[in-house]
């Protein structure tokens, strides 16, 4: 009967209750603006126009300002997805080069080519990768 009772205050009322031993690995939840990341977040790399935006366990989120042609390459263990806030461009997915634009959004399966070449000046996209991106699964191709 007690723990009928226990059960039912948490229902009725909500309550949140924490484990004694419960651990997490997760960042805290937050908002920000692409505007804000752009302006308060140095790339990862100078030569590189990519700003982290959070990494968790299992999914990394950059800002990515394109002012140059992304070389093609791509990913062994990493799935991708592009989302193009601003500006427009063209977008290489295999052997298939296709105009992209603001509000499209792109799925980028592991092991598919791709490259990325902004036209025009201001073009801003979310890139996001899952499991978590440390940088170093990039494979760089000479087409």
């Amino acid at each position: 009967m007690r723990k009928f009772f226990y059960f039912s205050m948490i229902a009725l009322f909500g309550l949140v209750i924490p484990l004694s031993n419960a651990k997490t690995n997760q960042t805290e939840a937050k908002i920000q603006s692409v505007q804000w990341v752009i302006d308060h977040v140095k790339p990862q790399n100078p030569n590189v126009p990519i700003r982290l935006f959070e990494q968790g366990e299992k999914v990394t989120v950059n800002v990515v300002t394109p002012t140059t042609p992304l070389k093609a390459h791509y990913h062994a263990t990493h799935e991708e997805v592009v989302y193009i806030i601003r500006g427009h461009g063209k977008m290489r997915l295999g052997d298939k080069t296709q105009e992209v634009q603001a509000g499209d959004i792109i799925y980028i399966p592991r092991k598919t080519v791709h490259s990325f070449v902004p036209e025009g000046g201001d073009c801003q996209a979310l890139s996001i990768y899952a499991p978590a991106f440390d940088g170093k699964d990039r494979i760089f191709v000479e087409k």
